[in-house]
């Protein structure tokens, strides 16, 4: 065997790896990609979403049920990040004929859109009548939406409300 004979048959060997080189960047980009979507922070799952799709004929039944008390809300001044990074939520409620609605218990499960999985549980106090104020802990600025039930003895009204929240040292 001569030394030309030799090196043609050894130049063929390399070009038996290349699939197993495809193959390996092909595994190391999809690991890659897949890290990345699992670690995602901004990602979130809808708490109890399978049970919210089974019973959707009840949510709906409820949401009719909300819309017949004709409850009116109404934040009473836009949604601000104060200086010690918290955000004041102040809620107005009036009945139908537009009279404040007083003694009832409001709850507000609030998050913004951008970081749905950072959900705030907030219960607001009666600061005046039909104005419910309380403090959220988290300030990010953006999107939030604020998912309200107001309760007064076996009523319950239910609302979601959508809100920009900006920085509050705005001029």
């Amino acid at each position: 065997m001569t030394a030309s004979e030799l090196t043609h048959a050894n130049a063929g060997a390399v070009w038996a790896w290349v699939p197993l080189g495809l193959l390996g960047t092909m595994f190391v980009g999809l690991s890659s990609l897949a890290y990345i979507a699992i670690d995602d922070p901004n990602f979130a799952l809808e708490p109890n979403y399978y049970d919210k799709a089974v019973h959707w004929d009840k949510s709906q039944a409820e949401a009719r049920e909300s819309q017949a008390l004709g409850l009116k809300l109404a934040l009473t001044a836009p949604l601000m990040i104060s200086a010690g990074g918290k955000i004041k939520v102040e809620l107005r409620v009036n009945d139908r004929g537009d009279a404040a609605l007083s003694g009832a218990v409001v709850a507000v499960e609030a998050f913004p859109n951008a970081h749905a999985d950072h959900v705030e549980q907030l219960s607001l106090r009666e600061t005046s009548p039909g104005v419910y104020a309380g403090e959220l802990s988290r300030g990010l600025r953006g999107l939030w939406e604020l998912r309200v039930v107001v309760s007064q003895g076996t009523r319950r009204y239910a609302e979601v409300l959508r809100c920009d929240v900006g920085k509050g040292d705005r001029a």
